[in-house]
């Protein structure tokens, strides 16, 4: 290489690395001008339509408790916000620990499915910095949040929180620290292995922090960094049981301390590493008490500036231990230098709390499941963090740098994706799942599944997924395929209306795939409230995504036909374990079970798996989108033939049931109404469209006729002459619902124009949401409100639907997917200020960066913090991306 092309990579390097221009940008000290919470205030009307669900809340909020386990929606303690947050740690489906934007760790997710906010004080960075002379001139955390006084009470922190600035752009994050009156200033770069289309590194769970160490003076200065962290995860009692052991260790280039105990009775080794090198002076602290008041260690850095012997306490107060790793280096006027540290937790086997089943953690698959990867995964990330980086700027980029897009639209693009590793997300390995058919993705790619949100604990709850599902893969599709011929007899009451019903029913999709604290995936619709089965919309969204995902894949490979096969389905990362997954299998194997493979054998394996995976520059994708579609289609078509019985008066159009019978679970729908009647008319069509590309023109015909029919009545029943009414019958009718173009949504991100809904009333209905839920609801500062009821005269504002506590809401994820439909209609600006209004409140006025809620209300109050919904924002860059290509 020659000096031209190393200094090019050089730069690059620095390009990748550099604070981003844009991102969630903070002081350590801001405080937020907004402080709200959940306690919410309902009017009497609404509190009155609640009162019988109310009275059966109570006695199922008290049987669950006595059976242990936690409500998977605790209306009573509610988590409120703690503004504090910044981008979380980890890769996805491993268990995630949060990060505070003053330098805290806090909000464990290692658990499955469950959350634990602890703020752990032990957990630190520490910055010791020597002049010329080897005299201490500063020693400090490099956090700035209030602490209590004990424990660790000689630890403190002497920086200028107003001179440390905070920037995430998620999955990193940088902290800024302003030390040049001490002739140094750092940068600590926050990274997390989560990179599209890589899913061997974005299941590992480690984060790498990369230190830039300046010397900004004219003399040598002597600094080190020094990581510290205890066993646990901050629950004091579930920390003592956990049976704590530390262990230094060496592994490649990372040298630092485990510490090996159980969470929750499962097996979890945490490793605190840094990279060794011949510059830096790396010490070890194998032992110290974090209850104590951590003058030993404390002092130990300040007098030498590394570990020595004196920082080990021999006897601990109490059963927890912290352990910690520190690397000095000499840095010389006007020079820069570099400490990188790791934390990996290694967690491999875990469980649910009923116990039922052991799972193991995707990444496992690549570094086994004996608990003892820590080291290695250590090692493995601090080498190729760097690789990270480069993926992830790749990906990142070309929104970075479109002009057109706003500045606060290219923060929440990225940083609302948190939610895919930190919503309480799971990824297991299915390799030895039996009964699976041979063919089936989830053999080689596994099971992903996150929650509702953090205190809604439902897996990949489907009404709310449908919003979401924009910023994922389309491999969840197969565990709900699976479901809807499942069926549990076991009766349960139903809150809302004290109905007994069989928890599942055959040929419908289920609300959700369970609880956490249950057994997931196998106790599925775990959701209490409503009867599910008869929700309007879960069959509706199932037909909805499986077209959207279908289109999706086949679009994109046709617009890279060169390397088709990498856009036209999910990748595969190892393609030797997919064809052992052939060989493995005893359907397979024309001898039967415990046959040796012969070559011959092998090859034939091998054959039959090139027929629906392709291979590409080494990696194995899933052989096209009509092979997906086929594989859905049956199930399509069950949900869909159940859905025709909700049609009562055959004008082709379903009625809904008196009842919140749809994912607005307290707003009741009436007869025919915008919501349901809207996504009943694009999945007839999307089943349509599918039947004709199956050959299957018998149901494409039928499918058309009852589309037809329903299209005339949908207009004929709602159509107002401004926008579509709520419903036909119920207090809210006459409601300018923000949502009430939800169908016509999906169709456009299915390539599909007004094939079903008129383009004059698309348009006008649009402007309708915007002038009203959005311009006439707080200045247009705070998204849609859900619901608007107009004052029937010209230039008078009307208000909020007060009738059901949702209607007076702004649903995060619902003003997004609106202003994504807007963008489809050619609406750019009224999209971004619809949006931004939203993002900008939530993030810069109320402080609720990474636990984006389900809920916000015009002022004091939001609901439902850390929710899935919210992810539908990527459905905008959908939009903006189809836009792009059809002006280019």
């Amino acid at each position: 290489m020659d000096g031209d092309s190393v200094q090019s990579m050089s730069d690059f390097k620095q390009q990748v690395a550099a604070v981003p221009q844009y991102g969630l940008k903070l002081k350590f000290n801001h405080v937020f001008s907004d402080t709200r919470n959940q306690n919410l205030r309902p009017s009497f009307r609404q509190i009155l339509s609640m009162v019988p669900l109310a009275l059966r809340y109570i006695p199922y909020y008290w049987k669950v408790a006595r059976e242990g386990r936690q409500v998977l929606m605790d209306y009573w303690y509610t988590e409120n916000g703690k503004q504090i947050y910044g981008a979380p740690l980890g890769g996805i489906g491993a268990g995630t620990i949060g990060r505070g934007f003053a330098g805290e760790f806090c909000r464990y997710q290692l658990k499955p499915g469950l959350y634990e906010y602890n703020t752990v004080h032990a957990n630190q960075f520490i910055v010791t910095i020597k002049d010329e002379t080897g005299a201490t001139i500063f020693h400090s955390l490099l956090s700035t949040y209030s602490r209590p006084k004990t424990p660790l009470a000689s630890w403190e922190s002497g920086l200028d929180a107003s001179r440390c600035s905070y920037t995430a752009l998620y999955p990193r994050a940088w902290s800024e620290y302003d030390l040049s009156e001490h002739g140094v200033k750092l940068v600590q770069r926050q990274i997390s292995p989560i990179i599209p289309h890589d899913y061997k590194e974005s299941s590992l769970p480690c984060a790498v922090f990369v230190w830039t160490v300046e010397n900004v003076c004219d003399k040598d200065r002597q600094v080190t960094l020094t990581f510290t962290f205890k066993n646990g995860t901050g629950t004091k009692k579930q920390d003592a049981e956990g049976g704590s052991e530390t262990s230094a260790f060496t592994q490649g280039n990372a040298r630092g301390v485990s510490i090996r105990q159980t969470i929750a009775e499962m097996p979890c080794t945490y490793c605190v590493s840094c990279r060794s090198s011949s510059e830096i002076n790396l010490t070890r602290c194998e032992r110290f008490d974090p209850t104590g008041n951590g003058e030993k260690l404390w002092n130990d850095l300040k007098e030498n500036g590394h570990l020595t012997e004196k920082s080990n306490d021999e006897t601990l107060k109490s059963k927890d231990v912290a352990v910690a790793v520190s690397g000095q280096i000499l840095v010389q006027p006007g020079t820069t230098s570099q400490l990188e540290f790791a934390l990996v937790w290694d967690m491999p086997k875990v469980h649910f709390q009923k116990r039922g089943k052991e799972y193991h953690r995707y990444y496992t698959k690549y570094f086994g499941k004996s608990g003892d990867a820590g080291p290695q995964i250590s090692d493995y990330a601090l080498n190729n963090y760097g690789k990270w980086e480069r993926l992830i700027d790749e990906w990142q980029r070309p929104i970075l740098e479109d002009a057109d897009l706003p500045d606060w639209y290219k923060s929440a693009i990225f940083n609302e994706l948190y939610f895919i590793a930190d919503g309480g997300s799971v990824w297991f390995t299915m390799d030895d799942q039996t009964d699976l058919p041979f063919d089936d993705p989830r053999l080689a790619y596994g099971r992903y599944s996150y929650l509702e949100g953090h205190e809604y604990r439902m897996y990949t709850t489907y009404d709310v997924h449908f919003y979401a599902s924009h910023a994922l893969a389309s491999l969840i599709q197969y565990d709900y395929k699976d479901s809807i011929e499942r069926e549990i007899t076991e009766g349960r009451k139903h809150l809302y209306d004290g109905k007994v019903i069989p928890r599942k029913i055959k040929n419908s999709v289920p609300h959700d795939l369970g609880d956490p604290a249950e057994e997931p995936f196998d106790l599925i619709n775990a959701y209490p409230i409503h009867d599910v089965s008869e929700w309007r919309d879960l069959n509706l969204k199932f037909i909805l995504q499986v077209y959207r995902d279908y289109y999706t894949l086949n679009h994109y490979a046709q617009l890279n036909a060169e390397n088709a096969s990498k856009f036209s389905s999910i990748e595969f990362i190892d393609k030797e374990s997919m064809y052992d997954t052939y060989i493995q299998d005893n359907r397979n194997r024309p001898n039967g079970a415990g046959s040796p493979i012969d070559s011959n054998q092998k090859a034939a394996n091998r054959k039959s798996a090139s027929m629906y995976i392709n291979e590409t520059n080494g990696k194995v994708y899933l052989m096209d989108a009509l092979t997906y579609l086929k594989a859905m289609y049956p199930a399509c078509r069950v949900v869909l033939e159940h859905s025709l019985e909700w049609d009562k008066d055959g004008d082709g159009l379903i009625e809904n049931s008196k009842a919140p019978d749809q994912t607005y679970d307290t707003w009741v729908m009436d007869g025919p109404s915008a919501y349901c009647g809207g996504l009943w008319l694009a999945s007839l069509h999307c089943m349509s469209a599918m039947a004709s590309l199956l050959d299957q023109n018998e149901d494409s015909d039928r499918y058309k006729a009852v589309l037809d029919k329903g299209r005339a009545s949908f207009e004929e029943k709602l159509w107002n002459g401004t926008y579509y009414r709520f419903d036909a019958q119920s207090a809210s009718k006459n409601s300018i619902m923000s949502d009430q173009l939800c169908g016509h949504w999906y169709l456009r991100s299915c390539g599909f124009d007004y094939d079903v809904f008129p383009k004059e009333n698309v348009r006008l209905a649009m402007r309708t949401i915007y002038e009203n839920n959005v311009m006439r609801f707080c200045g247009g500062q705070l998204g849609a409100v859900n619901g608007y009821v107009p004052s029937g005269q010209p230039n008078k504002d009307g208000r909020p639907d007060t009738v059901s506590i949702q209607g007076e809401e702004v649903w995060t994820g619902v003003t997004y997917a609106l202003a994504s439909t807007m963008i489809h209609e050619g609406m750019f600006e009224e999209a971004f200020k619809t949006a931004g209004g939203l993002y900008q409140a939530l993030s810069e006025r109320i402080g609720m960066n990474f636990e984006t809620p389900e809920a916000v209300y015009a002022e004091r109050h939001y609901r439902a913090i850390g929710y899935m919904r919210p992810l539908s924002i990527w459905s905008m860059q959908t939009a903006w991306e189809m836009k792009k290509l059809r002006r280019d």
